[in-house]
């Protein structure tokens, strides 16, 4: 078991990496929490399906009363009335400061479930077990919990650090391709804005001509150590910021439209990595129009995401919805927008009042496939 320590002004809390969920977790529940006297474990329904049996016997394991909510899967369950039907469950099991709130699934869940324990009592005791590559390498790192409000994402949030985080990468070989790819996302963009290696790895460990290569390279240990080293990297960046002032608005990279096309497609379609690593390539768009960036740069990134069958296109939605979403991007003032762009590989850079039409056309070109 490899162990990172997250130290954050907040608290400083261990993150586990192990294949062992089933043997680890309740030893490091008692261990960890000695005073607690309750859990309560929240999932969604698609994630209760494949992990049921093993979830039940992993609680039964902690010697604690427990109970297990449920959610519906997707985007759009992430909002206030799911937050409200948690806290309910909540009232109704007489939970308490010294309990403890499992968020068991991937970024929605753990968005959910975080909002609902730094909101509960004031704070109660949250356990991150992301299930998914996006909650394994970032949402469940750092204290950032939120939900949906009338279509913005992530407009009502808090931060609010773990107190644990269990990693067990054999959660990922249960993932369709759209959820790999989805988490493929959020490693790319690591690798272009912190550690080449990232990019370097991934290429390496994955075939070309292989339909079944995302699969065959998530069970890889090449994989498990992108893993490590993603989630090092999450945990410097919160330690420098933990409250995203500025440094930390690096990881918004990809971020900005990609939130923008979540918007505007109501959340359905395409999922959070997708909509990010389109955002990625406006960002880089952005960026060659600026003189930043050569467009070899480009071209070469383009290349590892065919490789690993990212989207680079944005599909043919209404631009001014995309457009009209920005003004509620948290890096934004009412007068001033800010774009995390780059003048090369690990070369990131803020900009600041990019011209409107320079955005509108990259967002085009995206669009329209003008590579």
């Amino acid at each position: 078991m490899r162990i990172i320590t997250a130290k954050t002004k907040a608290r400083d809390y261990p993150i586990y990496i192990s294949q062992q969920f089933s043997e680890h977790f309740p030893l490091l529940i008692r261990k960890n929490f000695k005073d607690s006297e309750k859990i309560i474990l929240v999932t969604n329904d698609k994630v209760f399906g494949i992990y049921e049996s093993n979830i039940k016997n992993t609680l039964d394991k902690c010697s604690l009363p427990h109970e297990i909510v449920v959610i519906r899967d997707g985007e759009e369950n992430k909002n206030l009335q799911k937050a409200e039907y948690i806290f309910g469950k909540l009232v109704d099991f007489n939970v308490h400061r010294n309990d403890i709130i499992t968020a068991f699934g991937g970024g929605v869940i753990g968005d959910l479930a975080g909002f609902v324990a730094s909101t509960y009592q004031r704070g109660i005791r949250l356990i991150h077990c992301p299930t998914t590559i996006v909650g394994q390498v970032d949402s469940s790192i750092g204290g950032k919990v939120a939900v949906n409000y009338s279509g913005i994402k992530n407009i009502v949030g808090n931060f609010y650090q773990p107190h644990m985080i269990f990693i067990d990468p054999t959660f990922n070989h249960t993932l369709e391709e759209k959820q790999i790819i989805n988490g493929l996302g959020e490693v790319v963009k690591y690798g272009i804005i912190f550690k080449k290696k990232i990019l370097d790895k991934l290429s390496q460990s994955i075939e070309d001509k292989k339909e079944d290569r995302l699969f065959e390279m998530v069970r890889s240990d090449i994989f498990r150590e992108i893993i490590y080293m993603c989630c090092s990297i999450k945990a410097m960046v919160a330690q420098k910021d933990e409250f995203d002032i500025s440094y930390r608005n690096l990881l918004n990279f990809g971020h900005t439209i990609g939130h923008c096309i979540e918007s505007a497609l109501e959340f359905k379609g395409l999922s959070h990595g997708e909509a990010v690593s389109a955002g990625m390539i406006v960002a880089i768009d952005i960026s060659v129009s600026l003189g930043l960036c050569k467009k070899e740069v480009k071209e070469w990134i383009l290349g590892i995401y065919k490789k690993l069958k990212l989207p680079y296109r944005i599909p043919e939605i209404d631009i001014d919805k995309i457009v009209c979403a920005l003004k509620y991007d948290k890096k934004f003032k009412t007068m001033q927008n800010k774009f995390v762009l780059i003048k090369g590989i690990n070369k990131p850079v803020f900009i600041y009042d990019v011209d409107r039409g320079v955005i509108i056309d990259n967002i085009k070109k995206s669009m329209y496939n003008y590579i």
